[in-house]
């Protein structure tokens, strides 16, 4: 009861933390907005403690233990919509009572200590929290108990960040920027009952143009295209590899492929999806399938094909057209016409992260068969489709 008294709530957004009971006194409820990434909506709670009198809120909980003792506490609440704050307040308050309560026992019980992490995932029906998810043979218990495929969805890293923190894995690039255009194209003209929307299952990070401090303006298309599929890798947790500049790319190519044994490291040589290919398989070791479409018209032949991939591995394609290289993160197939949309990652762009320009622009947007046609020129593309790894860890 002292917890629910005391225990302030700043939600995601917000910079002010309030206690349920202020919360209930405003005159008109909080009601709190659904991120748009489509991910729970995150919240700090924070506790005065009795020896921290004068200096405001901490995150500081008392447990008696028999021994020293480290728990790190993290919580989940499911409300209904819509969200009215002090009600996801008391919901939050609760869960951590709960918790509480759960790991007092435990450090009275001389447990060394317990790290509890918050998990989603598409292969769960609702958020989890669970206990020391960095031992590997409890990680396989809970995937059996969860029917869970053999893939790195419960590592530590995997675990929901805390409020307003970013991916453990993450470089400072824009996330899954697609995920604002939308389900379909707006000029869309497919029937709800034979159109299948599939997109990339996971998070990535989207590269492009003159990012890292190095100006690949005009060639470096490929090599961006690759970076944006690796980063699908590691932020998956299928690896800890760091994530390779150009010229890492460059002396790997250099080094495993015949073909440039004689490129010049640091040179504006361009690659495209073969090479990319080589890379994803010899520097994650991930088997790689490649498409190959003759002209414009025939992506659309081989949109099922596509379906297929974002269905079953979920990975970012990398495609080179004629002279250029993107990302397909997203497909729209109509079955029955065979009218096809592609949601493309353009690392041709060479500004700024500011979300909002890149989808004004069309940098990252819905592409039809006419966008091809225009950049093939007569050329045909290659579609790299990656595997799916399985945890190795």
């Amino acid at each position: 009861s002292a917890l629910a008294e005391r225990a302030r709530l700043r939600f995601e957004g917000s910079t002010v933390a309030a206690t349920v009971g202020e919360l209930r006194s405003l005159s008109q409820p909080l009601v709190l907005r659904a991120p748009a990434e489509r991910r729970p909506l995150c919240a700090d709670l924070l506790l005065a403690a009795s020896d921290c009198s004068g200096v405001g809120p901490t995150n500081y909980a008392a447990l008696e233990a028999t021994a020293p003792a480290v728990f790190h506490l993290d919580f989940v609440a499911c409300t209904p919509a819509p969200l009215v704050a002090a009600d996801a307040a008391q919901a939050l308050i609760a869960a951590a009572q709960r918790q509480l309560r759960n790991l007092a026992s435990l450090a009275g019980s001389g447990h060394s200590g317990v790290a509890v992490r918050c998990y989603e995932s598409g292969h769960l029906a609702h958020t989890v929290t669970l206990p020391n998810t960095e031992d590997r043979d409890l990680r396989k218990a809970f995937h059996r108990l969860f029917r869970l495929p053999p893939e790195p969805l419960l590592l530590p890293d995997c675990a929901l960040p805390w409020a307003g923190a970013a991916h453990p894995r993450s470089t400072g690039k824009l996330v899954c920027p697609h995920t604002s255009c939308g389900e379909r194209p707006a000029w869309w003209k497919g029937s709800p009952e034979n159109t299948r929307c599939v997109f990339v299952k996971g998070l990535y990070e989207y590269a492009h143009y003159m990012q890292d401090n190095y100006d690949d303006n005009g060639w470096g298309c490929a090599y961006r295209s690759l970076q944006t599929c690796i980063s699908w890798y590691r932020m998956q947790c299928f690896t800890d590899k760091a994530m390779p500049g150009i010229r890492d790319i460059q002396e790997t190519l250099k080094r495993i492929d015949e073909a440039h044994k004689d490129m010049k490291v640091g040179s504006k040589t361009w690659i495209g999806t073969i090479e990319g290919m080589y890379l994803l398989q010899h520097y994650l070791d991930v088997p790689c399938r490649m498409l190959h479409c003759s002209d414009a018209s025939s992506m659309a032949s081989q949109a099922p094909e596509l379906v297929q991939h974002f269905e079953k591995e979920g990975t970012p394609v990398m495609i080179g057209a004629g002279q250029y290289a993107y990302t397909i993160v997203g497909l729209c197939f109509d079955r029955g016409t065979g009218e096809v949309a592609f949601l493309i990652v353009d690392p041709h762009y060479p500004g700024a992260d500011n979300l909002s320009t890149i989808l004004q622009k069309g940098w990252v947007g819905w592409k039809g068969l006419d966008f091809f046609e225009k950049v093939m020129d007569g050329g045909f593309a290659n579609c790299c489709l990656p595997s799916a790894g399985t945890e190795g860890d």
